[in-house]
């Protein structure tokens, strides 16, 4: 009864549910992703209720709504492959952090004073801040699920927003003085309910993806196990932090080998950071069928080394890009991937020297990691993810006039998304067909939503601030790191007392 009172007080958009005029975008110099269709000028776009229903030119359709596109560029929408939406109540707080500055002060101490209001704040204000920058598909890997409450509003956010996602429960175990969950019996468990009681229907835009605990923090590779069957018992994709950066030893985590060597791994698993991944992994994930998703602006900053893109390519593994935690830097795929191409093309420069001519990696290739290649590590590139008649109505709509754009290279669509244009440039946005942004501006009003992020956060660095600040001392940040060790034997441990 619970789950039924938020799916209809708060409404899960689904197929149903999208309206079934016909709309005609006309005259657009259309960026496809699709490899039949390509990229070409002067095209329109039918969609008839939440689907793509033809692409071509001068197309008959009868008494559609027409959309004028002279001069501006559609491409699907953005597909963010990894992003942590509730720290955007906490934005901007580790800009100047390295990896443990952020894992000791988020994960193991700012995470606890969220409550399910402000999990409810920033996911909804996230969600409408990616649609805004023209993304249309998100993976919302959430982390702090503190108590069921917290999951049901974080859910209830998201599909307020009217964003498609891969909302991903979370195996961690925060740290708190009074914990819900205990035991990764009670965690399974309500991942069991939620999966029957939101995710039932294929047709939501909402999907169940899980997020199990990192190796390196997970009580066991039994416990881990356990977590990544749990998923596969509810049919949901997993995403994953592995292989980030070299361990304490300085020696290669080896994650996806240990996996492999218990025959856990599958093409269901997309993996994300991964910079640290040695050649015979990278084999194993392609074996597999495995994706996996960078994000640039985070792994440059905090150790977690260069983006592994040319490695990926070179064995045929899938990857996407994402952009990880405002808490950090932008919600921004156009910096995302900008930023991640700009980077591959360095890493490569440095080590083999100038090139005499082109580059490495081109701006098609980047604008698929975002768009199509993404989709594929969600497990939706047949419904999402390139303009492709039958696939669902999600695009995006440039001002080829606008400031930033005015006078684009028509030879190189690519390459005007992906170097020149900025989320200002998102002038229209549909998702499942609906308009989600006209004319420059959300279509739902925005000005609540960011008052409840700007509460939130106001709260919680109030919080935060009389429990002492963000840095803990050594001696907690280690003992917080070894509760889930605890949790697994029915005992928590936080700050040296069972609780």
């Amino acid at each position: 009864m619970l789950f039924k009172k938020y799916i209809m007080s708060y409404g899960f958009y689904s197929g149903e549910e999208s309206a079934m005029e016909k709309t005609v975008i006309r005259n657009a110099y259309v960026a496809s992703q699709d490899p039949l269709i390509g990229n070409q000028a002067d095209l329109d776009i039918l969609i008839e209720g939440n689907q793509i229903a033809a692409v071509g030119r001068d197309l008959e359709v009868g008494d559609a709504a027409v959309v004028d596109a002279t001069g501006c560029i559609v491409m699907p929408g953005f597909v963010d492959a990894h992003r942590h939406i509730w720290q955007g109540a906490i934005r901007g707080v580790c800009a100047d952090w390295s990896i443990m500055d952020y894992v000791t002060r988020i994960r193991m101490n700012a995470a606890r004073f969220f409550t399910p209001e402000d999990m409810y704040a920033a996911q909804l204000q996230g969600s409408l801040e990616a649609l805004n920058a023209g993304v249309t598909t998100l993976t919302d890997y959430c982390h702090n699920i503190l108590t069921p409450d917290h999951a049901h509003e974080a859910i209830r956010g998201s599909a307020e927003s009217g964003m498609r996602a891969v909302w991903n429960y979370g195996f961690n175990f925060p740290p708190s003085e009074s914990p819900h969950f205990k035991s990764l019996d009670q965690r399974v468990a309500f991942l069991d309910e939620i999966a029957a009681g939101y995710f039932s229907s294929p047709d939501n835009l909402l999907t169940l993806g899980v997020a199990p605990e990192e190796a390196g923090l997970a009580a066991s590779p039994e416990a881990l196990d356990r977590q990544i069957n749990a998923a596969r018992n509810v049919g949901a994709r997993m995403f994953w932090h592995a292989n980030g950066g070299p361990t304490p030893e300085g020696q290669a985590p080896r994650d996806v080998a240990a996996l492999a060597e218990r025959d856990m791994l599958g093409s269901d698993i997309t993996f994300v950071h991964m910079a640290a991944t040695e050649p015979d992994e990278w084999q194993m994930l392609a074996d597999a069928g495995a994706s996996v998703a960078f994000t640039p602006e985070t792994e440059l900053q905090m150790g977690m080394m260069w983006p592994s893109s040319i490695t990926a390519r070179e064995y045929g593994v899938n990857q996407a890009y994402g952009t990880d935690i405002v808490s950090n830097n932008s919600a921004d795929m156009f910096t995302a991937l900008r930023l991640g191409l700009q980077a591959v093309r360095g890493r490569v420069l440095e080590l083999e020297g100038a090139m005499e001519t082109g580059v490495p990696v081109t701006c098609q290739e980047v604008l698929d990691w975002g768009t199509i290649d993404s989709a594929k590590a969600l497990g939706l590139d047949s419904v999402i993810g390139s303009i492709t008649p039958g696939k669902r109505a999600d695009l995006v709509l440039l001002r080829g006039d606008a400031i930033t754009l005015a006078g684009w290279d028509r030879s190189n669509v690519a390459g005007a998304i992906v170097m020149q244009a900025q989320s200002t440039d998102v002038d229209t946005v549909w998702v499942d067909g609906r308009v989600v942004k006209k004319d420059g501006q959300l279509v739902a009003d925005a000005k609540r939503p960011c008052a409840l992020l700007q509460a939130a956060s106001e709260r919680l660095h109030e919080k935060i601030s009389a429990a002492g600040g963000f840095a803990l001392s050594e001696a907690q940040a280690a003992g917080r790191m070894m509760a889930v060790a605890g949790s697994e034997h029915g005992e928590y441990v936080f700050d040296n007392e069972v609780v």
